[in-house]
């Protein structure tokens, strides 16, 4: 584990903030009207009973699994995390050609879900960048407040 002592670089507390943020936005997006997710995710998985209480397990749980990778890269610099969130990052992408065709038949976007994908982009990009790669290669050395 990186000491929390140790400076992270800005583009990795940019990471942690937009990857958390857009975490939160897509559950208490889910939150505010689970009446309207069940029926999406009936439409999508209807081979489960998609109950109140399920959809709320299914929200914590993505909350829960956004977390990991923010923990992973902030606090252990692993560099296989990097990469599992760039392919959360593409599993995102595939859902804006819907949103593109949504938006041209006139029809609304919801903010919440634009949000969160320019968020998980942009925690994305930013984990390429030269300060990123510094912070995953060095892992930290010594840290002088672990002899204090």
């Amino acid at each position: 584990m990186i000491p929390l002592s140790r400076t992270r670089p800005a583009s990795i507390n940019v990471f942690a903030a937009a990857f958390l943020a857009a975490a939160l936005i897509s559950m208490l997006d889910g939150l505010g009207d689970i009446p309207a997710h069940q029926a999406m995710l009936r439409s999508n998985v209807p081979g489960i009973d998609w109950s109140r209480d399920t959809v709320i397990v299914m929200l914590s749980a993505r909350l829960s699994i956004a977390l990991m990778p923010i923990v992973w890269i902030y606090l252990f610099a692993a560099p296989f995390a990097r990469w599992l969130v760039t392919v959360m990052a593409l599993g995102k992408l595939l859902n804006v050609p819907d949103g593109i065709r949504l938006i041209a038949a006139g029809g609304q976007i919801d903010t919440a879900w634009l949000a969160a994908l320019v968020l998980g982009l942009l925690a994305v990009a930013v984990l390429f960048t030269s300060a990123s790669n510094r912070w995953f290669a060095d892992k930290g050395g010594v840290d002088p407040a672990v002899f204090e």
